[in-house]
């Protein structure tokens, strides 16, 4: 926390220019209900974040264990995707296919050592797929659908 009532933010995004002023922004805790505020400013190199309506220290400190978050909407609107590239969770849910066959669900995205891997729910076990051309050929959010190659290799070994 700053004495300008910054909140000094633990960031698990690769998104940071949503974190731009004007943006709108829900903070919640298990013991308040969501408030929305609107971002005044983010420092990049102090990962401080202030928001309008905080402006001491004490405001901050109420806010002090949150969690942020932003919509879908607002997060699509800010965030610059280049062509092929999607936010995690445009991905959940996403059935992975290969040769017609359906090798499960996206559960969830793991990042391991610099690499973004598919954490998919086969029938009788989970598995990971690397997010790297090697084994995804095409992700199609309209049809929901991550058409693979050699992933199957994947689930077998698992």
């Amino acid at each position: 926390m700053g004495l300008r009532g910054g909140l000094k933010l633990n960031l698990q995004s690769n998104c940071l220019e949503c974190l731009t002023s004007g943006a709108c922004v829900q903070v919640s805790s298990p013991l308040k209900p969501a408030q929305t505020y609107t971002i005044h400013a983010y420092e990049p190199k102090s990962s401080l974040l202030f928001l309008e309506g905080v402006s001491t220290r004490e405001q901050a400190q109420g806010l002090v264990g949150s969690t942020l978050s932003m919509s879908t909407e607002e997060t699509l609107r800010l965030c610059n995707l280049q062509e092929g590239e999607f936010l995690a969770f445009q991905l959940m849910g996403l059935e992975v296919i290969e040769g017609g066959e359906v090798l499960g669900v996206v559960l969830g995205i793991e990042s391991l050592a610099g690499v973004d891997y598919l954490q998919v729910q086969a029938p009788a076990k989970k598995f990971l797929i690397p997010y790297i051309p090697r084994y995804i050929v095409h992700t199609d959010l309209k049809n929901k659908r991550i058409a693979t190659k050699d992933a199957l290799g994947l689930l077998e070994e698992s």
